[in-house]
């Protein structure tokens, strides 16, 4: 008994090192998304994202796409493809016809990733300072960790079971 016992504590289990860097660490990807500053009507400026794989240049995506569309909903959003202008980076250069709050999300698929940052950007004026104004909102906002000790800068909601919500 005792040597089936030492038996079973010395066997063990080794861990897979495989597809890990030299730290360790399972290869991930780090984006830096680029909007122009000065957007106009009508001008086509070059929206770009920077993708890496443990600091260089990834260049697999079978899909790449920019998506912008105005916050407030008032057209569907207008997709373009992302054209690798150089390793890693992926552009696209659209014109706006109307001003407002816009989102822009890079969407890029691969057979290890699927990925979709996105960012906020303002044309116009007033645009301008109402983004300003719902950046400051979201900064002076409480952020609360999200279950599992999770945060990552977003809000936890609690949602009501369907009983909860007939008993109210």
């Amino acid at each position: 008994m005792m040597i089936a016992a030492s038996s079973l504590l010395f066997s063990g289990c080794t861990a897979d090192m495989s597809g890990r860097d030299a730290n360790g660490f399972i290869p991930h990807l780090s984006v830096d998304m680029n909007v122009p500053t000065d957007l106009k009507l009508g001008m086509d400026k070059t929206f770009s994202i920077q993708v890496e794989e443990n600091g260089k240049p990834y260049e697999g995506f079978y899909k790449a796409q920019f998506q912008f569309w105005p916050e407030d909903g008032s057209s569907p959003p207008l997709t373009v493809p992302g054209v690798m202008s150089s390793p890693g980076c992926y552009t696209a250069s659209p014109a706006f016809d109307k001003e407002g709050v816009y989102r822009v999300k890079f969407s890029g698929i691969s057979a290890e990733y699927e990925i979709m940052p996105a960012k906020r950007f303002a044309i116009g004026a007033q645009a301008s300072k109402h983004l300003t104004e719902l950046e400051k909102q979201e900064n002076d906002a409480p952020s609360t960790p999200a279950a599992g000790g999770h945060h990552h800068g977003q809000k936890e909601f609690r949602t009501r079971s369907w009983k909860e919500r007939t008993q109210s």
